[in-house]
Order: structure tokens, then C-alpha cells, then sequence
């Protein structure tokens, strides 16, 4: 059969060349003196738990702890300068909402004929001649409809559900 093996030139089974095998040494056999022996119960190791130092946990425990800290913390900050923000915010509306109507209303109380007396007595101002007279229009703003929408606004149905949940 080996004839047959090596007749195409092709080696069946591994290619690797087998090398020479020395025969294993066979184990002495005990005499037999009759008795049985039976084999020891083998013991099987338990895996043991891992233990972390005690200290190691507490430590552990403490810095996770003081970083949540801190990130609360900040944010807390951030929440009361928010609000703080909100509060200037709606005082800073609030004066521009009086500077505008104290404007309106010094521009009103103004008399055109009082300022012309004075000027003409205490400064020695003259009327310009008509040569002179440059005409400018300045336009108008109408203060009333600004203040009939800040009151709608201030109504609006939006605006009530934000302040009874309180986020405004």
C-alpha cells in the first residue's frame, strides 16, 4: 500500500515529513496483591471571590460622591444666576417701558408758545426770515397702539399657562 502512496508523487495526510517516532516507554505495572485501590476523591478548588480592600470602596464611594457634589453644585449656580439674570432682565424692560412714557409725556406738557417767549426775552433770539427756514419731517410714533399690544401680551393665553407653571 505504500507503494501505492508514493506512486503519484503525492503524500496523503499531512504533507509535513513524519519524523521518526521513538516508541513511548510503557508504564510499570504494580502487582497485583489483590486489592483494590480505589482513587482518591479529587478535590476541586472553589474559586475564590476577589475581595477589594475596604478602604479602597469607601474612597471610591467618597470621590464619587464629592464629583456629583460639585456637578449639582454648579448647576444650582447656574439656576440662580439664571434667575437673578431674568429678574435684572424684566427691571431693565420695565425702565425702558417708563423712559418711553415720561419722553411722551414731556413732549406733550411742552408749550410751543411759552419756549418762543423765552427765547425771544431771556436769549435775544429773532424768528428766522423764510429764506432761512429748512423744513425736516420727523416721524411720528404713536405711542398708544405700542402700549394696547404690550397689554395684549400681557394677556395672552400662552403667557397665563407660563405663570401658572411658574416658568415665567
Amino acid at each position: 500500500m505504500k507503494e501505492v502512496k508514493y506512486r503519484y508523487n503525492y503524500i496523503y495526510g499531512s504533507a509535513a515529513p513524519k519524523l521518526n517516532e521513538q516508541p513511548k516507554p510503557e508504564r510499570q505495572s504494580r502487582q497485583s496483591t489483590g486489592r483494590k485501590t480505589t482513587p482518591a476523591p479529587r478535590v476541586v478548588p472553589k474559586p475564590e471571590a476577589e475581595s477589594f480592600p475596604l478602604a479602597q470602596t469607601i474612597i471610591c464611594i467618597i470621590m464619587v460622591f464629592a464629583v456629583f457634589s460639585v456637578i449639582i453644585y454648579r448647576y444650582s449656580t447656574i439656576t440662580e444666576m439664571n434667575y437673578a439674570l431674568s429678574a435684572l432682565n424684566k427691571e431693565y424692560e420695565a425702565l425702558k417701558d417708563s423712559n418711553r412714557k415720561l419722553q411722551v409725556s414731556i413732549g406733550s406738557r411742552i408749550n410751543q408758545e411759552n419756549i418762543r417767549r423765552i427765547a425771544e426775552e431771556r436769549l435775544n433770539m429773532k424768528m428766522p426770515d423764510s429764506y432761512q427756514k429748512i423744513p425736516v419731517k420727523v416721524p411720528k410714533v404713536n405711542y398708544s397702539t405700542l402700549a394696547v399690544q404690550a397689554q395684549e401680551e400681557k394677556n395672552s393665553p400662552l403667557r397665563t399657562v407660563l405663570m401658572f407653571f411658574g416658568l415665567e
